[in-house]
């Protein structure tokens, strides 16, 4: 498998009001594949199409992309991804695993920028440092004994 490409068909967003409590919810999902060729006869194009859905409760705003991603395959192995989705309209868990986090990790930055723009929180959690009552306790205590037992400096005369 590599991927050539991720591109967004569609961006859809809007803020339509403003709460003190706003819940987020997020989905994204594979709508259709389809199968191209390249003239290594070997290998197979599959674009894999795909809709990310943020939603801001109670109803607050939403941001929609659609898009599409391009991965090349071996001819044999994405014969039998395009035989699933024909017929179940699933994919093999690896390759189910793999296109959604790179279609994550691409939609949840455009979705970043995107709330910036529109005044909207952050449509996923961002990291957080926290330190404990204990920890500071501990540091104070570590830098106090250190000023207790720091050597004073030595006025002796310089030579020359």
């Amino acid at each position: 498998m590599t991927t050539v490409g991720l591109n967004f068909t569609k961006i859809n967003a809007s803020r339509t009001g403003s709460s003190e409590s706003i819940k987020v919810e997020n989905n994204v999902g594979i709508t259709n594949l389809v199968e191209s060729g390249i003239p290594d006869q070997k290998k197979s194009l599959l674009k894999f199409q795909f809709k990310f859905m943020c939603k801001y409760e109670p109803n607050i705003g939403s941001i929609e992309l659609e898009g599409e991603l391009i991965e090349i395959f071996d001819k044999d192995f994405s014969t039998k991804i395009m035989e699933m989705w024909t017929k179940q309209k699933a994919l093999h868990k690896d390759v189910t695993s793999r296109v959604l986090n790179i279609i994550l990790g691409k939609a949840n930055i455009e979705a970043i920028i995107i709330s910036k723009e529109l005044g909207l929180p952050s449509p996923i959690q961002m990291p957080k440092v926290e330190i404990k009552a204990r920890e500071v306790k501990a540091e104070a205590a570590s830098d106090s004994k250190e000023q207790k037992t720091a050597p004073k400096p030595e006025n002796k005369p310089k030579k020359r």
